[in-house]
C-alpha cells in the first residue's frame, strides 16, 4: 500500500489556501491582504518535484500518460462546466489547453523537463539547479535591464515567460530535497525563526520593488528568499509536532482534503469569488472559501465520473464520492 508523506498533504493544504488567498483581492478592505499566490505556487512546483522523485519514472511515454491521466480528466470536466454553466463558450479552447491560465500547461512542460532530469541527471541534480539558476538570473536581468517594457512589472504577477521559467526551479528543489531527506536534521524552533526571517525579507524585496526603480528591476533576487520560504516550509511541516498535530483525526481530514483539491481549486476559484458579503468581514472571506472548497469538490466528483466511464471496470462510487 502506498505510503502517505504527510509533509506534502500539508504543503499541499497551504498552497491551496495562499493560491486561494491571493485571488480574494474584492473581498477585504484593502487588496494588500490578497497575497500568497506566489508563495503558494513555489510549494506546489516543489510538491510535484518532490513526488517524482521518490520513484522510478520508467519509459517516457508511461510517465507522460500518467500524468495526463491525473489533470486532463479534471481540465476535461472543468471545460465543459464552464462552458455549460458559466458561459464560456468563446473560452473553451484556452481552458482545455490552458485551464484556467498559465499553470496547466506551465506544469506538462515542466514535467518533460523533470524526466529527462530524472533519467539522466539525477546524479548531479545540485549542478542542475545551480545551472539553472544562473541561466535564470541571467535571462530575467538581461530583460528587466534591456527593455523599457520591464521598467515597472511584477515578477510574480505580470510577464507570464518568468513564471515558466523561474517556478522550475522550485521543481528541482522538490526533487532535492526527496533526494536527501533521509539526511535533513530538523530543529523545529530554529526552523521557525528561519522561515519567519525569510518571509520579512521575501514580502520586503516586494515593498522595495514597489517603491524603488531601482529594486523594481532587481526584485528576481527576491528568489532566493522564496526559495528558502519552500524549503524551510518543508522542513517545518515534517517536524513530528506537526505530524503528531496532523495525526489527529479532524485535523487530518482538513488538510487532506483541501490539500486534495488543489488543482480543483486552482480551476474553479475565480468564478465562485463575489463580494456580496463584504458587509460581515472577515467572515465573507471564510464562507468565499468554502464556497470554493465545495465547488472544487462537485468539479473533482465530476472528474472522477468522467474517468471511470472511460474504463473498462465497474463504477467504483465510494472512490468518486471519497474526500480525498
Amino acid at each position: 500500500m502506498h505510503r502517505r508523506i504527510i509533509s506534502i498533504d500539508i504543503l499541499k493544504f497551504i498552497a491551496a489556501i495562499l493560491i486561494t488567498n491571493s485571488h480574494l483581492d474584492i473581498l477585504y478592505p484593502n487588496d494588500d491582504y490578497a497575497t500568497g499566490g506566489a508563495i503558494g505556487n513555489a510549494l506546489f512546483f516543489f510538491c510535484s518535484g518532490f513526488t517524482i522523485f521518490l520513484k522510478p519514472v520508467g519509459r517516457f511515454d508511461n510517465f507522460y500518460k500518467r500524468r495526463i491521466s491525473r489533470i486532463f480528466p479534471t481540465v476535461f470536466t472543468w471545460a465543459l462546466l464552464a462552458y455549460t454553466c458559466f458561459n464560456e463558450k468563446e473560452n473553451i479552447f484556452y481552458i482545455l489547453f490552458y485551464g484556467s491560465g498559465w499553470f496547466i500547461s506551465c506544469i506538462m512542460v515542466h514535467y518533460v523537463l523533470l524526466y529527462f532530469v530524472k533519467k539522466f541527471l539525477s546524479k548531479y541534480l545540485v549542478h542542475v539547479f545551480l545551472s539553472f539558476l544562473i541561466a535564470v538570473l541571467s535571462f530575467v536581468f538581461w530583460c528587466c535591464f534591456s527593455q523599457t517594457d520591464y521598467s515597472s512589472y511584477s515578477l510574480y504577477a505580470d510577464v507570464y515567460v518568468f513564471r515558466w521559467v523561474y517556478y522550475f526551479l522550485f521543481v528541482l528543489l522538490g526533487a532535492i530535497s526527496a533526494t536527501y531527506r533521509r539526511n535533513q536534521v530538523c530543529n523545529f524552533k530554529l526552523n521557525i525563526l528561519k522561515l519567519l526571517g525569510l518571509f520579512v525579507l521575501f514580502y520586503g524585496l516586494l515593498f522595495l520593488a514597489r517603491e524603488n526603480v531601482f529594486f523594481n528591476k532587481i526584485q528576481v533576487v527576491s528568489l532566493f528568499p522564496l526559495l528558502g520560504i519552500t524549503f524551510y516550509f518543508h522542513k517545518v511541516v515534517s517536524s513530528s509536532s506537526v505530524k503528531r498535530f496532523y495525526d489527529r483525526k479532524i485535523p487530518r481530514l482538513i488538510i487532506r482534503t483541501i490539500g486534495g483539491l488543489c488543482l480543483e481549486i486552482y480551476l474553479i476559484q475565480k468564478y465562485l469569488i463575489f463580494d456580496s458579503l463584504n458587509n460581515i468581514f472577515p467572515a465573507n472571506i471564510i464562507i468565499v472559501f468554502l464556497v470554493i472548497i465545495l465547488g472544487a469538490y462537485i468539479l473533482r466528483t465530476l472528474s472522477r465520473i468522467m474517468s471511470q466511464i472511460f474504463r473498462d471496470q465497474d463504477f467504483d462510487w465510494k472512490a468518486v464520492f471519497n474526500l480525498y
